[in-house]
């Protein structure tokens, strides 16, 4: 059986779609032809998360998966333990006392492109022992990290972030994409791609799938 699994947050969870809408996986799928979709994106989750996601995949899957989509939100955005769950603190989110001392004392580019690296080696290196993984590809959002580690597959990810294939604003202050800003492919949401943003999304990634 063939199979298209993605992984990531919000953008690929499909938030802020209307009802009967398709996320750039499912139509992704369609266009590939394969026989089973599985979604594994949780909205408002890090880039720690992916880590998680994968992990979780593989210890309930023996199935041969042709093909996993890895998308990268921006590495501000922190990921803890805690009330036995993990949970994500990004600047823009409560303003609990964690999310304050990380963003106040702890955080900085060069440790959020540090974390983004480690995560990227890692899901490669849990893809190369996959013996069911066939593909693993990767999308970056609204950011454009440096891939610099040694051992990370750069021609695993799709040359184009989502940000550059909808020429889309991004507020600086606050690591996020403009608020309802009139885009094409966002509007009329408040950050995510509409139909035709996931639609685009999914046109590029069958282009560098072929």
């Amino acid at each position: 059986m063939s199979r298209l699994v993605v992984f990531g947050d919000s953008w690929p969870a499909g938030v802020e779609l209307n009802p009967g809408e398709k996320t750039f996986g499912e139509i992704l799928h369609e266009k590939l032809g394969t026989q089973e979709f599985i979604n594994c994106s949780q909205e408002g989750t890090s880039i720690d998360h992916l880590l998680i996601q994968l992990k979780e995949y593989m210890s309930r899957t023996k199935f041969l998966t042709d093909t996993v989509v890895f998308f990268i939100t921006n590495p501000i955005r922190y990921m803890l333990h805690q009330d036995n769950e993990w949970r994500t603190i990004r600047p823009t989110g409560d303003k609990s006392h964690n999310t304050k001392f990380y963003y106040e004392h702890l955080q900085s580019d060069e440790l959020d492109n540090h974390r983004a690296n480690i995560t990227v080696l890692a899901l490669q290196k849990m893809i190369q022992s996959s013996e069911t993984i066939v593909k693993d590809i990767y999308l970056e959002g609204w950011t454009k990290i440096n891939w610099t580690y040694p051992g990370i597959d750069k021609r695993k990810f799709v040359p184009k972030t989502a940000l550059e294939m909808f020429q889309a604003k991004m507020n600086t202050s606050t690591n996020e994409l403009v608020k309802y800003q009139n885009n094409p492919y966002i509007y009329p949401n408040k950050y995510h791609p509409n139909q035709k943003g996931h639609q685009l999304i999914a046109e590029e990634l069958y282009e560098f799938l072929k």
